[in-house]
């Protein structure tokens, strides 16, 4: 008997040990490795391309903005014949959702915000090109909190706050954010980019120099990668935290056509570019998007952790992209013509995140059409779910289990605005 029962414990014990070595051996085969340079980085989570998610997820359609009248300018437009890579979707100012489902656009173009039904029925709209209370030089963002709208105008600093039932206007204050910062580390640094935390606090990207395209000058940079400093910033200008981060600027690609210096003025989906996403409590998620290292801080700047997706890139074709923009102006077409291109794409395409605090990460896959992988993480590191999705259904908020949407029609540039209902499922 005894000797049956050390038979059976030695059994147990090689199938133990067998299965041991299978998971060491399948894991060094499938596990890939993490870039040096990320060896020191404090609660660094790395999630494999094999992991297995959670939840299968799906998406119903629910609703769409069709009101033509209201939605008459939401379109993309790449024709400019001088300036390349200018227009776009210069429309677009943001997407909010209130605690009744109701949809508010900021729209750039006309300087209005824009409010829908749960249903996409168009309720009313606020706004307009002017100084006083309630108008608009310039919208670049328009954000929800304590069951308050308010918009931020770049152009005059300042945000105009609004009462959601019934919408008007509240109160509009001044952001002193052009000052020179009060810190020593700052000091030349000029604020470029600025995005809503909460009513009082915004996150503020400083440069110590514009793109200067004076080619064959001293000050000429647009082959130089340039950096950004983020900090958080009160109204009154004054710089509150330690920096929070660092990222590349938007990467610029140029040629010499006849004499005529050609740049791309702005983001284009297969160059580097900054990406940021700050949730409805103040969290902050930040990266490079041409490398799936994304970190997250507290909203009072505080580093919490980062997320790593190892993979490999997708390879860019200049054919590919110029079928991406047969349609546009002479300057674009001329540019990705001749300019020097990148061999690949960068590694992620957008990052958000949700009410929830999860983290929506865009990475961008080998297709033969340009599609997106959406990787849904827990901010503890949980891979929840992932799915594919085309790339010109650009995801803008995920409130309240549902996604919505910025959808383009390729042959015509006209965009909408679509709301689905998420499902998981384990």
């Amino acid at each position: 008997m005894l000797i049956n029962l050390f038979m059976d414990y030695v059994k147990k014990i090689t199938l133990i040990l067998a299965l041991f070595f299978g998971v060491i051996c399948c894991t060094t085969e499938e596990v890939k490795k993490v870039p040096d340079h990320l060896g020191d980085l404090e609660q660094l989570i790395i999630i494999q391309p094999n992991s297995e998610p959670e939840y299968e997820i799906d998406f119903t359609h629910s609703a769409e903005i069709e009101h033509s009248s209201a939605t008459n300018n939401w379109f993309v437009d790449w024709s400019d014949e001088f300036w390349a890579f200018s227009g776009g979707d210069f429309w677009f100012a943001g997407l909010e959702i209130d605690d009744s489902g109701r949809i508010y656009v900021g729209n750039s173009r006309e300087k209005t915000i824009q409010v829908f039904d749960s249903d996409g029925s168009f309720l009313t709209e606020t706004g307009g090109e002017g100084r006083g209370p309630g108008e608009f030089s310039g919208i670049t963002e328009i954000k929800i909190k304590n069951n308050q709208l308010f918009a931020f105008d770049f152009l005059q600093f300042r945000t105009t706050f609004y009462s959601l039932d019934p919408l008007n206007v509240a109160e509009v204050k001044n952001a002193y954010l052009s000052r020179d910062p009060n810190i020593a580390e700052l000091t030349g640094w000029l604020s470029n980019g600025f995005k809503l935390i909460d009513d009082e606090r915004f996150l503020v990207r400083y440069v110590d120099e514009f793109p200067n395209a004076n080619v064959d000058t001293p000050n000429y940079n647009l082959d130089k990668t340039r950096l950004g400093r983020y900090y958080i910033v009160n109204r009154a200008g004054e710089v509150e935290s330690e920096l929070l981060f660092e990222l590349k600027n938007l990467k610029n690609i140029t040629a010499d056509i006849e004499g005529r210096h050609i740049w791309n003025i702005g983001p284009v989906p297969f160059l580097n570019q900054p990406l940021v996403s700050i949730s409805d409590d103040g969290h902050i998620i930040s990266a490079n998007s041409d490398e799936s290292l994304i970190k997250m801080v507290d909203s009072n700047g505080d580093y919490l952790r980062s997320f790593y997706i190892p993979m490999e890139k997708k390879s860019l074709i200049r054919d590919e992209i110029l079928n991406m923009y047969d349609d546009a102006g002479e300057a674009t077409l001329l540019l990705l013509q001749n300019a020097e291109l990148p061999e690949t794409w960068p590694a992620l395409a957008d990052i958000l995140m949700d009410d929830e605090n999860r983290l929506w990460i865009a990475t961008i896959p080998e297709s033969e059409e340009l599609v997106y992988e959406w990787w849904v993480i827990q901010d503890t590191g949980a891979l929840l779910a992932t799915f594919r999705w085309p790339g010109n259904r650009s995801i803008e908020k995920i409130n309240n289990g549902y996604l919505y949407t910025r959808e383009t029609e390729e042959s015509t540039g006209i965009q909408t605005i679509v709301k689905y209902r998420i499902e998981m499922d384990q």
